[in-house]
């Protein structure tokens, strides 16, 4: 997965899991809501049913002290009926009908509301009336007395409905409260817009058959801070699992190029003893000249010891010429082991002419006896890089070598030429031949890995010169001279001035 999806994605799981919080948090503000109001609802129910209990207990009162005597006292029912009034604020009147009369009349002087002198006939099959006021606010509680048999007298008493649902409770403003009589809203106090009922009971009272219901928004005031709370560690969770992915996979991408580097080193590895076996020949005619030229020299000392007239200066030539020469054949073994030498890449200030020199002392024996004359060009700079020494010498030995295939079955005059370039911070070593160059297809491929001109080629050596070049911040390109051949080109930081050598482990 790219880090561009991967990031698309961790952020559209951000924005989810934030959705999903954010839903809870409003869930659980509505569900406050719905609790908060029920619990209200149960509190003002058992307030307001205890409150319509005390209006039966208020009128059997008055009801039998209007039955007391014939008639009733007037007087002394004035005085109950003034102290239940004023400790009941919520009864705005009492007063006593006589039935007898039509309309019935007040016997204490109130004036008979026009809705209760409609309905007093129904007094007679009913003990109980309950009569809403038509403007509203006011309910009349109509009791016959007696209840039982022929009735003369009703008591009446008028309820502001206000505050019978008075509490010391404050409801929220956004909650209604009404009072239902067989589903009739006899009164009904708050907002009535967007309101849904979530309580709903009816008053424990069986002669005062009212339901209160409450209703209120369900839709909570959004808790702005518990959402940029909430935003927050999600931003921050979604940042530390981006990090997290990250370093799974740049670990992971480290892995993989410690393999794909250790693959390299083993190939490389690989190819150096391959190439071991075709410089066989090379190696045979490099040794053979300096330990030729040692045995010459130690027999032409020994001669001179022999004579009577020692020759010390003719000896001692002798001897440096040996000494020389062993020297010589030192250090061409020494190059050969450190070329088969399998280890870690040393990152040193290389002198690219030294490579190149040594490159062609090795393949001089068989580019003589081939017939192709390799000429180097002095370089206008020191060409110094950093890089590891033997792969800079294994680039080159290829590039070389692959040149040399190249003319096998060309005629005489066969050459290559090793140049050099300057460009700004950078060595340029180019190797020319004059062969028959690459083909349309093949200059598109030639870095590609297993591809070959050669019927006996692997197709490696380009690309494992392309991975080693570009370890040390090089590249490596082909191409076609202006006349025929083909032409490599090798191009290198230049090496700060300064030695500086360290070990590094393969990447």
């Amino acid at each position: 997965m790219t880090p561009i999806r991967r990031r698309i994605l961790v952020g559209l799981s951000a924005v989810l899991l934030l959705a999903a919080l954010d839903a809870g948090i409003v869930m659980k503000a509505r569900q406050d809501i719905v609790a908060a109001v029920s619990a209200q609802g149960a509190a003002l129910q058992r307030l307001v049913s205890q409150r319509v209990d005390q209006h039966d207990a208020h009128l059997t009162s008055v009801s039998a002290l209007a039955n007391a005597s014939d008639p009733p006292p007037a007087e002394a029912l004035q005085q109950v009926i003034a102290s239940i009034t004023r400790f009941y604020p919520r009864i705005v009147a009492i007063d006593v009908l006589d039935l007898t009369r039509q309309p019935p009349a007040a016997l204490l002087g109130t004036a008979v509301p026009a809705e209760v002198a409609a309905v007093h006939g129904r007094l007679a099959d009913m003990p109980f009336l309950l009569v809403p006021r038509e403007q509203g606010g006011v309910l009349h509680i109509l009791k016959r007395s007696p209840t039982d048999g022929p009735a003369r007298l009703a008591i009446m008493m008028s309820i502001d409905l206000a505050r019978l649902i008075a509490s010391d409770d404050a409801l929220a403003p956004t909650t209604r409260v009404s009072l239902l009589l067989d589903g009739q809203t006899l009164f009904s106090e708050g907002p009535d817009a967007g309101q849904r009922v979530l309580f709903d009971q009816p008053l424990a009272s069986s002669t005062q058959p009212l339901r209160l219901v409450l209703a209120a928004e369900t839709l909570p005031v959004i808790p702005w801070g518990w959402l940029l709370l909430a935003t927050a560690l999600v931003a921050l969770g979604a940042l530390a699992v981006e990090r997290l992915l990250d370093a799974r996979s740049a670990a992971r991408e480290a892995g993989l190029r410690a393999l794909v580097a250790s693959h390299d080193a083993k190939l490389a590895h690989a190819s150096r003893v391959n190439a071991m076996g075709e410089l066989a020949s090379g190696i045979a005619h490099e040794l053979t000249q300096p330990l030729t030229a040692i045995l010459s020299h130690s027999q032409a000392g020994q001669r001179l010891a022999k004579r009577p007239e020692i020759d010390r200066e003719a000896i001692a030539t002798a001897f440096d010429a040996t000494t020389r020469n062993a020297k010589r054949a030192g250090d061409i073994l020494g190059r050969l082991r450190s070329w088969l030498t399998k280890g870690q890449p040393t990152i040193e200030q290389v002198d690219l002419a030294a490579v190149v020199a040594d490159v062609v002392q090795l393949l001089d024996a068989e580019a003589a006896h081939a017939g192709i004359a390799i000429s180097v060009a002095p370089p206008p700079h020191e060409p110094l890089v950093m890089a590891d020494r033997v792969h800079m010498e294994q680039v080159v030995f290829n590039l070389v070598r692959n040149a040399m295939d190249a003319l096998r079955d060309r005629g005489a005059g066969r050459a290559i030429d090793i140049r050099w370039g300057d460009e700004a911070g950078r060595v340029v070593l180019d190797i020319v031949d004059n062969g028959p160059g690459f083909t349309t297809e093949a200059l598109g491929r030639v870095f590609e890995p297993f591809f070959t001109t050669r019927a006996e080629g692997m197709g490696l050596g380009l690309s494992l010169c392309t991975t080693l070049v570009e370890r040390y911040g090089g590249t490596l390109g082909a191409g076609n001279g202006p006349a025929c051949g083909a032409v490599l080109h090798i191009r290198m930081p230049r090496a700060r001035s300064g030695r500086q050598v360290g070990r590094v482990a393969a990447e």
